[in-house]
């Protein structure tokens, strides 16, 4: 289905993922790091011995196997945690694949989740001085996994449940956990957010309202999410993710309408700066499909809005320390990786948009880049002629090696999309719903990797 497809755009997401925050709180200050929240991972430092540019391959143990990376993190250690799957059908293998590196790109271990036949999204979580990696994704049994796994690889717990679930993040109050993005129910056709605890014991889910493939939450526990009331009338709906009470969720959120012509809008996400600007992302599945990019201000005035047509999966990346951002978006139409600097009014900034041919986002039916920012560089995960990938870049768009061609993709300043700043009330609000959660007890196994240090950019 078409809202299988969904999207960053914020990269932190605008997206993307995530995939964490430093404050945010409407008419207040706000400190946004990138798309992916809080802590170690996207918090523009660790990873990567100094965030040194680099291309890294990882093929696997069999002649005709398959890797691909969905998302790869930075870790407390300075290293990284990698997600994605393996798959060799004369081998009997189609499971999600968790990667740690250390700080000078060796790998620690390597896993295959065993339940899983994909992973979408992972992150690193200190609790209690102990080091654990959660990991989301699709399982053998065409259910949908959460894994915690102990800091050397092995599983400490998993749940699935059958809605499909493709980004989480860690959240931090005096009960803390994680947030997931359950996004589909074919037998419902329900969008959810869930809450669980740390130990994936589930709390609360959200049904009728889209979290997106990426998103932030900050550090006051503040996320946006994408509502339609019983009117059809669209909202952003800004909900306080600390409590375990859903009723309590639902009762205080605040809902900011949106106007449109579409009638099949999706929402990829949010991410915010570090000047306090929020950045939505939206894919309007009305042919011909477009993609926006909408960035505001701390009270949801809107700064600027910008246009792509066609089928793309997305990410958006702050430049630290400045009003420019990095729109990631990968044509599907042409094959192109698209790399184009915008500035402060998401408009390119002249000569500084370039495309990769070697790349491809993997098959995670979602239109988001789960591209992560660092101090340095910004990393990009997907695949390449049957092997993992790992692409880094500066901030203007230096490749590891090599040089790239320039791009010619198409933005448009548009003003399709307005935001009602004043919270406003629906016809219906978000509504509280179960999941159905099932603990599962299969460990990891290794699986075997080299690390090809190539530049396939062309």
């Amino acid at each position: 289905m078409k809202k299988n497809l969904i999207l960053i755009i914020l990269g932190a997401i605008l997206s993307i993922i995530s995939i964490l925050i430093v404050s945010c709180n409407l008419g207040g200050s706000n400190k946004f790091t990138n798309l992916l929240g809080s802590g170690s991972i996207g918090g523009g430092s660790g990873g990567g011995n100094g965030n040194i540019n680099f291309p890294l391959f990882f093929d696997g143990q069999y002649q005709n196997d398959v890797e691909e990376f969905a998302s790869i993190v930075p870790t407390s250690d300075g290293g990284y945690f990698a997600v994605g799957k393996a798959d060799d059908s004369s081998n009997n293998i189609d499971d999600a694949l968790f990667v740690k590196l250390d700080s000078n790109l060796n790998i620690v271990w390597s896993k295959l989740g065993s339940i899983g036949v994909r992973g979408a999204f992972g992150f690193e979580n200190i609790e209690n001085n102990n080091t654990y990696y959660y990991a989301c994704g699709n399982s053998q049994n065409q259910d949908f996994f959460i894994s915690k796994l102990n800091d050397d690889g092995s599983t400490n717990k998993i749940i699935y449940f059958s809605n499909y679930v493709s980004f989480i993040l860690p959240y931090n109050n005096t009960n803390p956990g994680i947030i997931a993005n359950i996004r589909y129910n074919s037998n419902t056709n329900d969008f959810n957010i869930a809450k669980f605890g740390r130990d994936l014991s589930f709390k609360w889910a959200i049904t009728n309202a889209e979290w997106g493939e990426a998103n932030i939450i900050t550090s006051d526990n503040k996320t946006f999410l994408y509502f339609i009331d019983s009117n059809s009338n669209k909202y952003l709906a800004k909900i306080d993710v600390s409590s375990n009470d859903v009723n309590d969720v639902i009762n205080n959120a605040q809902y900011y309408q949106i106007t449109n012509n579409s009638s099949d809008l999706g929402f990829l996400g949010c991410l915010g700066d570090y000047n306090n600007n929020f950045y939505f992302g939206f894919v309007d599945y009305d042919l011909p499909q477009f993609n926006y990019i909408i960035k505001t201000d701390n009270n949801l005035n809107k700064i600027a809005e910008v246009r792509l047509s066609g089928w793309f999966e997305l990410s958006l990346v702050n430049v630290p320390n400045s009003d420019d951002s990095i729109l990631i978006a990968y044509d599907y139409n042409n094959s192109k990786l698209n790399l184009i600097k915008l500035n402060n009014s998401l408009v390119p900034i002249q000569n500084m948009a370039f495309q990769v041919s070697n790349y491809n986002p993997g098959t995670y039916y979602m239109n988001v880049i789960k591209a992560i920012p660092l101090a340095n560089i910004f990393i990009i995960p997907g695949t390449f002629n049957n092997n993992a990938l790992v692409y880094s870049f500066d901030y203007n768009l230096n490749p590891p090696c090599g040089s790239l061609t320039q791009s010619n993709l198409t933005l448009n300043n548009t003003n399709d999309i307005s935001i009602n700043t004043n919270p406003t009330t629906p016809s219906s609000t978000i509504t509280s719903g179960s999941l159905t959660v099932n603990p599962d007890s299969t460990d990891t196994t290794d699986y075997p990797l080299t690390i090809i240090d190539a530049c396939p950019i062309n």
